[in-house]
């Protein structure tokens, strides 16, 4: 399956300090009735959860790193579960030492200072929900040749 969309609005915003960046992305989407959209987010965090998704256990763990962060690339999509904007992102984040750490961006990611690029996309509504055979909530698929 693969699902073509015409572009829509495209948003440009910041995320106040303290917010905790999947909160207000998905809050954001509710309010201007956005259901699938292309994000990037750039900027700092006060603390950030990461982590994997375990294929062999089917299950995601995740760390929490507290203290400044740079957020060198933070990338994802916007599509619904549950009925609600759902917000997969996954980052790339620098620390003082010019360290870096990566891996699927969890809530409880808390913003120093962000900026949102947020593009719409409209078609066929994309929704997410359990697979079998991977453990995860996908979109209907995958795409066939």
């Amino acid at each position: 399956m693969s699902a073509a969309f015409k572009p829509g609005r495209c948003f440009l915003f910041r995320l106040a300090k303290g917010a905790d960046i999947h909160e207000r992305l998905n809050a954001f989407c509710r309010r201007n009735k956005v259901r699938c959209a292309a994000i990037t987010v750039i900027g700092a965090t006060e603390e950030v959860r990461l982590g994997y998704y375990d294929q062999n256990r089917r299950k995601y763990f995740n760390r929490a790193f507290k203290g400044d962060m740079e957020i060198l690339s933070c990338v994802g999509n916007l599509t619904l579960k549950d009925g609600e904007p759902f917000a997969h992102l996954h980052a790339v984040m620098g620390d003082s030492k010019l360290r870096v750490r990566g891996g699927h961006l969890f809530p409880g990611s808390k913003v120093f200072a962000a900026e949102v690029y947020l593009h719409e996309l409209r078609g066929r509504e994309l929704v997410r929900r359990p697979d079998l055979q991977t453990g995860l909530a996908l979109w209907p698929g995958p795409f066939k040749d």
